[in-house]
């Protein structure tokens, strides 16, 4: 039978991370590919103690049909980490990555314009060709998007949107300093460009002072995605996003005819944490292993590779983005290193273009310190093979 799926379908991809983790998901690999948190770091006793007080309380409206928006008591708990937000201006969605598809189905025609970083999230760049839209890219250095290149782009393209990862950016970890951040906004005023901000990321910060996001420094033209998969449990699936209320009221038409709404039972339990201060608690102890993990990662990276590599350190995040100088493919280095027992994402995957790159992120949260030890090294003998 031929079935006729539709053109967004027949076109796509699957992501090269999803097949990483299937490959990754035997035990002889050690993966710096995925995302992935530390599952033994996940805070099971808090979560087990809010769900049985919920049970207890015997509301059964807990199980019935809601708001499409998300509970009001864990909107207005993420209301107060931005600058005069009200719960209004909050809506919940099924992770941050369903954020991103609502934005996409409220704001894109087909062929319409948009700006990305030059790399940007794999995932992102996946959705956003569904959608068949127009991708643009603009480069991206340690100290944030070049806004020469930007500006330009803004001004002969008229982009729906610029989709931007400024605080410990995916794949880099790079975080934009506050005078680039300054400059996109007076470029997005300038042109009345959308900022949609993703900010997985933001609370695992390491090293450094806070950062002031777009949300804050030019609301009235922001999206910002946001969410707890990170920083709690990712198999909750909450995510959040930011922005002004004629924005919040047309994203929340599109997710009513999406899923009518997302499961209430983790909202409940996740606005439990907040106020009483667990979550933040919780974040601190992830930053005290995360931190340790980054650091042996960067002493491994730094005693095998020595001068044969370059890399910025990040101040938080989860990712390292090397370039292995003396390797012109890092998929090429992807296969050697898979065979010698390790795994990572190569470079190219994270361009619009899906150029072939030196490039290649290596996550070091979700492995233990004689995992990174023994796979850098592994990875450093694929370097030397290749």
């Amino acid at each position: 039978m031929q079935t006729k799926f539709a053109k967004r379908v027949t076109t796509a991809s699957r992501s090269f991370t999803r097949t990483i983790l299937d490959l990754t998901a035997q035990s002889s690999i050690i993966s710096f590919a995925g995302g992935l948190p530390d599952a033994a770091l996940f805070p099971s006793e808090n979560i087990e103690k809010h769900a049985k007080e919920l049970f207890e309380a015997k509301d059964n409206r807990l199980f019935q049909y809601s708001s499409a928006s998300g509970v009001d008591a864990l909107k207005v708990e993420i209301a107060k980490k931005y600058v005069g937000t009200t719960s209004a201006e909050i809506m919940l969605t099924n992770g941050s990555q369903q954020g991103l598809d609502l934005v996409c189905k409220t704001f894109l025609d087909e062929k319409d314009c948009i700006i990305v970083e030059d790399p940007s999230y794999l995932a992102a760049l996946g959705l956003f060709h569904m959608y068949n839209a127009t991708i643009k890219a603009a480069p991206l250095s340690s100290e944030g998007v070049d806004t020469n290149a930007l500006e330009i782009l803004f001004r002969d393209h008229s982009p729906k949107f610029f989709y931007t990862i400024p605080i410990f950016q995916n794949p880099t970890g790079y975080s934009y300093t506050l005078k680039n951040r300054q400059e996109v906004v007076r470029i997005a005023k300038k042109y009345n460009v959308i900022l949609l901000e993703d900010s997985p990321y933001e609370a695992l910060r390491y090293d450094g002072v806070q950062t002031t996001a777009f949300a804050d420094l030019l609301p009235e033209l922001t999206i910002a995605l946001g969410t707890f998969s990170k920083t709690l449990a990712p198999d909750f699936r909450i995510g959040w996003m930011k922005a002004p209320k004629e924005i919040i009221s047309a994203l929340t038409l599109s997710k009513e005819s999406t899923d009518l709404q997302n499961s209430k039972f983790f909202q409940h339990i996740c606005a439990k944490m907040m106020q009483n201060g667990e979550l933040q608690e919780h974040t601190k102890t992830l930053i005290l292993s995360y931190r340790a993990k980054r650091d042996a990662m960067v002493k491994a990276l730094h005693h095998s590779f020595k001068d044969s590599i370059e890399f910025v350190v990040p101040e938080g995040g989860m990712f390292i983005w090397v370039n292995f100088k003396k390797c012109d493919d890092s998929m090429k280095l992807f296969d050697v290193a898979i065979k010698k027992g390790v795994a990572f994402v190569p470079g190219s995957v994270f361009f619009a273009d899906k150029r072939i790159s030196a490039y290649g992120r290596l996550n070091y949260t979700n492995s233990s310190l004689a995992q990174i030890e023994e796979g850098v090294t592994k990875l450093f003998e694929a370097y030397q093979e290749l």
